[in-house]
Order: C-alpha cells, then structure tokens, then sequence
C-alpha cells in the first residue's frame, strides 16, 4: 500500500514538473509580433469601383513564428487589412479571401520559443507532440475508423478546441472590425459544427478541412464548407465532406459560393449552388515553381470528371491544369461571373507553398505569378 501511494505521489510530482516544463521558455505575444512583409509593388486591382462591391484576396507570407499565438496571427493578417483599407479596397460590400489551411498551422500556438526556430518540418511537430503528449496519446487511441494517418490525426485533433476558438476569434474579430464578409480560409478540425451561441464548435470524430465565412458583423455564418474531395495527402486523416451540401452565402455584394481548393476542379461540387451566383472564392493550397511548371499527372485522390481529356495527363503543366479544369471553366459553366482562387504562401518548417492568384473576371481568366518573399492582396472589382 505505501509503495502505491508513493507512486502515485511520484507520477503526480512528473507530471507536475512536466506541466511546467511546457510552458517554459513559451513567448509572449508582445515578443513575438511579426510585421507583414507587403509593399506598394504587391497590391494588385483589377477594374474600377462601380459601387457593386469586390473580391479581395490576402495572401500574407507566412512562416512558424506567426503561429506563436492568437494575437500574432491576428495582428500580422490586420495589418494587410490596414493596408488595404488606405488604398480604399475594403467597404461593406467587400468579400475577402484568405488561403486554405491558413488556420491549421495553430497547432503549434504557444510553444517554446525553439519550435519556431527549427528547419525541418517533422522536427518541429515532434516537439510540439512532445509537449502535449498527454493529449495526442489520447486522439491517437480514439482516432475514428478509417484513419490510416493516425499520427497526423492525433497532431490535429489533440489541440482541437485550442485551434477553434483562436481561428474564431480572430476571424471574427477582423470582419467585424473592418466590415468585411470574410472566407477564412480553412482550418483542419474534429466534427466541426456552429452551436447555438454562433461560435465554431468541435466534437470527438472525423476531421475536416472546413472553411468558415464570417459576416461584417462578425458573426459566423452558416453553413461550414467542408472539403468534398480531399487529395491523396489528406485521405489518410482527413474525411470528405457531404457532396450534398450548399456552401453558398448572402452578401451585401450578392451571393457567394465557397469551394475549398481540390473541390473546383469537380462539377459535382458546383451542382447544389443553385442560380444567381455573383461570385466564387477558393482557397488553396500553393505549390511550388517545381509542381507547377511540371508535366501534369492527372486528378488527384478521386477519379476524374468525365469531360476531362485524358491525353492532357503529362501532356500540360499542372499549372495549364489549373487553368483549364478549376475554377475559371467551372465557374463559367454555372454562370458564375468572378471568382478568386487564392493559395497559401510561405515557408512553414522548410515546407514553402508558392502562392499564386487566379482571378475569374467574367470569361477572362489571368493568372498572378507565385510570391515567396512578400505577401499579396489582389483586389477584383465587381461590376
């Protein structure tokens, strides 16, 4: 019996010492606010202002140490915000677009100082693994059945509730602040769902690739927009979102339907949109130069569409791919006027996303070259 009890006093003592050890040498957010890296040479408009409102798409450059917590982040996307207020692009009837996974990288919110710093990708989520072993330990040993990936699952899924209130607030709490419908993106998360105080709500389960759109009042609007047809790199922890669903929204510029990244390549993802689309937004993921520019291989993760010409496979560059199956023809098809398809950029751990904008301007499609080194807001205006 006295053995037991000073185990259990001993286990009590390490975990103690564990839970202290954490949050040693974790940066406060006055340390760690990291400035945008936009400049007047990065700010790109399209057409003049008819009144009729426009699409703007943020693309900040953005690397770990922006992930340090809620207020770095925040205050690093305000800051293209402000920027964009003084060239006159935002209004109430301005609809913004960020890139996908924009909210995903929160996983690694309040580490210590050095998970920032590391150069390699794997290296930097071991630690932050290591940090909430707990809490991973017990996403691993619930992950959902079908789940190949369940260390990548356990990552996201540890810090779920962490991820979702910061992703709220902060989009929240820019729309609101600058009177914007805001396309948050995407987040990664458990089950997610709006509960009955309108915030974002996660439950144990399945994750998601969710995009949320925040009105210019801040609230969250319903529905969220989960990814239909993941890629092969998400399948394995990752579920697809219902075919079913009607990611459209009412704005103060009209009606905007959202698609996350892969899914505007299908026209089953555009069939439940309905009639009277003014625009489209689609975050996405950026690929580098290498990707880009290289022989395409074809649809990624599920079967391609039957009005895909097969012989285009190594025959075009990804690239031409992008242009000729995405949004641009697709959104056409559904008459839908513009639209903005804006990926992610940066350097995460040595992971770079080159980002580029396509921008749909009635049945003119142009393509905004990718940008490593400083971030980019491309501004559409609708007429």
């Amino acid at each position: 019996m006295k053995f037991l009890v000073k185990l259990v006093g001993i286990s009590m003592i390490l975990v103690a010492l564990y839970n202290v050890w954490v949050v040693i040498d974790v940066p406060p957010p006055d340390k760690v606010l990291a400035s945008s890296a936009v400049d007047s040479n990065s700010i790109v408009s399209a057409g003049v202002d008819s009144g009729k409102g426009n699409l703007l798409g943020i693309q900040p450059v953005l690397q770990p140490i922006h992930y340090a917590n809620k207020v770095t982040l925040r205050e690093n996307l305000r800051s293209y915000l402000k920027a964009a207020k003084l060239r006159g692009y935002l209004n109430p009837k301005t609809v913004v677009v960020f890139p996908e996974y924009i909210g995903s990288w929160l996983v690694a919110m309040e580490q210590k100082s050095s998970v920032y710093e590391k150069a390699d990708l794997t290296d930097a989520m071991t630690a932050v693994i290591t940090a909430n072993l707990f809490k991973f330990a017990v996403a691993y040993f619930s992950t959902p059945d079908g789940v190949t990936e369940k260390d990548k699952y356990a990552a996201f899924a540890m810090k779920a509730k962490q991820i979702a209130n910061a992703y709220h607030e902060i989009f929240s709490e820019l729309a609101s602040e600058f009177k914007v419908t805001i396309v948050a993106g995407s987040v990664v998360l458990p089950e997610p769902s709006i509960n009955e105080m309108g915030k974002l709500k996660i439950s144990r389960g399945k994750l998601y690739n969710t995009s949320a759109v925040y009105s210019p009042e801040g609230k969250l609007q319903s529905p969220l927009v989960k990814k239909i047809f993941p890629i092969n790199d998400e399948a394995g922890f990752t579920a697809s979102g219902d075919p079913t669903q009607v990611p459209v929204f009412n704005t103060p510029s009209g009606k905007l339907a959202v698609l996350v990244c892969a899914d505007s390549w299908y026209p089953a993802a555009y069939a439940k949109l309905g009639t009277d689309i003014k625009m489209i937004a689609v975050p996405s993921l950026g690929a580098v130069d290498s990707v880009w520019n290289a022989p395409w291989n074809g649809y990624n993760g599920f079967k391609a569409p039957d009005d895909v010409d097969t012989l285009d496979y190594k025959k075009i560059t990804e690239g031409e791919a992008w242009q000729k199956y995405s949004m641009g023809p697709r959104a056409n098809n559904v008459d839908i006027p513009f639209g903005l398809n804006v990926f992610f950029t940066g350097n995460m751990w040595g992971k770079k996303a080159e980002g580029r904008v396509l921008v749909l301007d009635k049945n003119d499609l142009s393509v905004l070259p990718a940008t490593t080194n400083s971030g980019r807001i491309v501004n559409l205006w609708l007429h």
